[in-house]
C-alpha cells in the first residue's frame, strides 16, 4: 500500500526534473542532408505537344514539366536550395538563382506555375548547345543541374558541328529528363497572337539527315537515344520521365547532398514526457483510494 501513496510523489519528481532538463540543456547539433539544385525547363514549339497525362486529363510536356518540379519542390527537406531557368534556341534564362526552398516556397511556386511556353523568344532549339551552357552554369551556381526536354533539335544538329562535353564530364553534376511520348505525333502551331491554328505539316520543318524524326521532321516524340548519348558524353544521368512523381524518385538518390548542422531541441521531447508523467501521477492519486478499499475487503475475505 505505501507504493501506491509514495508513487505520485516520484512520477511528480520525476516530471519536475524532466521539466529542468528542457529548460537547461542545450540542443543537440547534427548534420542532416539537403541538396542544391537548379532545374532547366524546355518551353520550345514541341513542348506545346499534348502526350502526357496528369489528373485523368491529356496535358502538354511543358505541364509534366512544372508538375514534375512543383513535386520535386514539397519534397525537398527545408535547407535545400532550387534555382529554375527555362531554354529556347540555346539561350537559357535564369529565373530564379538556387535560394532556401522552405522559405521560398510561394514565390518558387507561382514562378513554377507561371513558367509558359510564350515566355519564349525564339523558334529553335538546340539541345546539345543548351546542355553544355546549363552545365557551366550549374557549375558555377555550384548546384546539381536538373536539364527536362524532349530532346528535339530544331534545326536537326546534323547540320552543325558536334558540341563538345569532354571538359565538363566528371565536373557537372546532375541529370537529364526526357519529356514526351514515344509515338510521333504531330506539333501544335501558333499565330503571332499566340492562338493554336492547327498543327505542323510536312515542310514545315527543315529535313533531318539522320536520326529519329528523318522524313517526319513534323511530327514529335522524345528523343531518347539523343538524349542518352548527350548523358554519356556530359556524365549526367538520364531518366525518362513517367510520371510527375518520377523527377524526385530518380533525382533524390542521385544527387549530391550537403550536410547542413542542425540545432535540435530536447525542450519538446523532454515536456512532453514530463506532462505523461504529472497526468499518471493524477491517475495514481485518484486510484490510490479504491484500490485501498479493495485491497481491505479482500483482506477481510
Amino acid at each position: 500500500m505505501k507504493a501506491w501513496s509514495t508513487g505520485p510523489f516520484w512520477l511528480k519528481l520525476a516530471s519536475l526534473t524532466l521539466l529542468l532538463a528542457a529548460g537547461l540543456l542545450p540542443p543537440i547539433i547534427r548534420d542532416r542532408p539537403v541538396y542544391d539544385l537548379v532545374a532547366v525547363l524546355d518551353i520550345t514549339g514541341s513542348m506545346n505537344v499534348r502526350d502526357q497525362r496528369l489528373d485523368g486529363a491529356q496535358v502538354s510536356r511543358i505541364a509534366m514539366e512544372k508538375r514534375s518540379v512543383a513535386t520535386l519542390l514539397s519534397a525537398l527537406p527545408c535547407g535545400s536550395r532550387l534555382g529554375l531557368a527555362v531554354f529556347v534556341e540555346a539561350q537559357p534564362f535564369l529565373l530564379f538563382a538556387p535560394v532556401e526552398t522552405c522559405e521560398n516556397y510561394d514565390p518558387l511556386s507561382r514562378e513554377i506555375a507561371a513558367i509558359d511556353w510564350r515566355m519564349g523568344w525564339d523558334s529553335e532549339s538546340h539541345i546539345a548547345e543548351t546542355l553544355r551552357r546549363v552545365a557551366k552554369l550549374s557549375i558555377a551556381l555550384q548546384a546539381d543541374l536538373v536539364f527536362m526536354t524532349d530532346g528535339q533539335e530544331t534545326p536537326p544538329l546534323a547540320w552543325s558541328s558536334p558540341v563538345p562535353f569532354a571538359d565538363l564530364r566528371g565536373t557537372a553534376r546532375g541529370m537529364i529528363l526526357g519529356v514526351g511520348g514515344h509515338t510521333l505525333v504531330p506539333i501544335p502551331k501558333y499565330d503571332m497572337s499566340g492562338h493554336e491554328i492547327g498543327v505542323f505539316q510536312p515542310g514545315d520543318v527543315p529535313s533531318e539527315h539522320e536520326g529519329l524524326f528523318r522524313g517526319r521532321e513534323h511530327l514529335s516524340a522524345v528523343d531518347e537515344p539523343h538524349l542518352q548519348s548527350l548523358a554519356q558524353q556530359s556524365g549526367l544521368a538520364y531518366a525518362h520521365l513517367e510520371s510527375a512523381e518520377t523527377l524526385t524518385r530518380v533525382l533524390l538518390p542521385l544527387a549530391k547532398p550537403r550536410l547542413l548542422p542542425t540545432r535540435w531541441s530536447l525542450a519538446p521531447g523532454l515536456a512532453a514526457a514530463a506532462i505523461l508523467l504529472i497526468v499518471l501521477s493524477w491517475v495514481g492519486e485518484r486510484s490510490s483510494p479504491f484500490l485501498k478499499k479493495r485491497t481491505k475487503k479482500l483482506l477481510l475475505i
